[in-house]
């Protein structure tokens, strides 16, 4: 999920971070949008996908609001983006918009950055309004609402329909037909489904994505038994089953050579470059991949972890919330907020989930999809969708396991009781 270098319009920065490893981390900052001359600079930190959507609205934000210049800074990967913005917090240089994701479950998420009291409360929001209720809550901690976030993703497939055409096969609705599929444009040279590893956090949300068709779906208080500590993530037989579809994914040849040096900005080029069937990730990829421009239709879909057409829960992410940092000069948290209340305008809102290939919260709530979204109108009619199962986890160490160990299930470093029982084990260290 990080920028190709095709776009010509990043300088990478090198950070060097954290105690005495003198760890690297490489951040795009946004030469498009040089910090004009006006008498506030809001500094933005975000996540690379979201550049098109920033491109289309920050000269509207500055036309409307001349004495406030924005000055972005893309990350290329989400590595990056958690690193670069916790050390800046840190060492109190944090920006003046803070990216954040609901819940706990992520070392940006509102719960974490508001307990650390990095994240001024936001007051008053007209936008809450129209907001979908279950992110509004999300977005809070305790009483106070920290944070606004655009747009409403699903985790899901882009399929290059041409080559689809082209092999004479139909895209799965079902993980057997998956798996078919990807013997099937295996033997015909083509790299059948591209999976970044490197650097991001797609196979976390790709097995969270299966884990709700084979966790929640069959029990929906799952979190809440963890939580009481009845069920555990090593004795529940839907996560084994889980762990075990990409295990069998890979069996079946679905995945790139070398998937795990493959970061998103590799896998968004490639696949805009023709050169796989499918490719898992959030459907907001779809700003950077038309930025590639794709001489090829394509689409996006449903990913098919079950074995009937009706048995998958689709997964919807709601991250890359922006929020205001509390320890920004009074001016600039006036500022910040003006200019998170502006994204949350219907039309800007409206034309920023356009560019990165999202849907505002308020369509989403009525069920207005765009026709890039159109595969995904039967889930939300019929209502089988879930947020991400991170957002009820009660501290980062528990995802960033099931990431971490699960990419080792790919390499054959990692078997899936050690994932699980990693995440048990993080589990156990408690609330953040």
């Amino acid at each position: 999920m990080e920028t190709s270098e095709s776009s010509g319009r990043h300088l990478l920065l090198f950070l060097a971070s954290l105690c005495a490893a003198a760890v690297v981390v490489a951040v795009v900052a946004n030469d498009a949008h040089p910090a004009r001359r006006a008498p506030i600079t809001l500094n933005l930190y975000s996540y690379v996908i979201l550049e098109p959507g920033y491109d289309g609205l920050i000269p509207n934000f500055e036309h409307a609001y001349p004495n406030v210049a924005i000055s972005p800074t893309f990350a290329p990967t989400v590595a990056a983006l958690y690193q670069l913005t916790t050390t800046e917090l840190a060492a109190g240089n944090g920006p003046d918009l803070i990216p954040t994701n609901p819940g706990c479950g992520s070392p940006v998420s509102i719960c974490v950055l508001a307990k650390a009291s990095y994240l001024a409360p936001l007051l008053k929001q007209p936008w809450t309004k129209w907001s979908l209720p279950l992110l509004t809550s999300a977005s809070k901690y305790g009483r106070g609402l920290y944070a606004f976030i655009p747009t409403v993703s699903f985790e899901g497939i882009f399929t290059n329909d041409a080559l689809f055409k082209e092999f004479g096969l139909k895209v799965p609705v079902t993980f057997s037909q998956l798996l078919e599929t990807c013997k099937k444009a295996r033997a015909d040279g083509t790299i059948p489904l591209l999976l970044p590893v490197e650097g991001s956090t797609v196979v976390q949300h790709l097995l969270e994505d299966i884990a709700l068709t084979t966790v929640y779906k069959p029990d929906r208080h799952w979190t809440k038994d963890l939580k009481a500590g009845t069920v555990s993530f090593g004795g529940t037989p839907g996560w084994h089953a889980a762990l075990q579809e990409l295990v069998d994914m890979d069996g079946a040849g679905c995945f790139e050579p070398g998937a795990a040096a493959t970061t998103s900005a590799a896998a968004d080029a490639e696949f805009a470059q023709g050169k796989a069937l499918m490719y898992f990730n959030v459907t907001s990829h779809k700003g950077t991949i038309d930025a590639a421009n794709p001489q090829f239709p394509y689409s996006t879909h449903p990913f098919p972890s079950a074995n009937s057409p009706s048995g998958t829960t689709t997964q919807i992410e709601a991250a890359n919330g922006v929020a205001v940092n509390a320890h920004a000069s009074a001016q600039n948290q006036v500022a910040a907020q003006m200019f998170i209340d502006f994204l949350a305008r219907p039309a800007q809102d409206a034309l920023f989930a356009r560019l990165i290939g999202s849907v505002t919260q308020f369509d989403f709530l009525h069920d207005q999809l765009p026709t890039y979204l159109a595969n995904f109108a039967p889930v939300v009619k019929a209502h089988e969708y879930a947020l991400n199962p991170e957002l009820g986890w009660w501290n980062p160490s528990v995802a960033a396991a099931l990431n971490q160990d699960g990419g080792g299930l790919i390499t054959g470093q990692t078997s899936i009781d050690q994932v699980l029982t990693a995440m048990d084990a993080a589990w156990k260290l408690g609330p953040e």
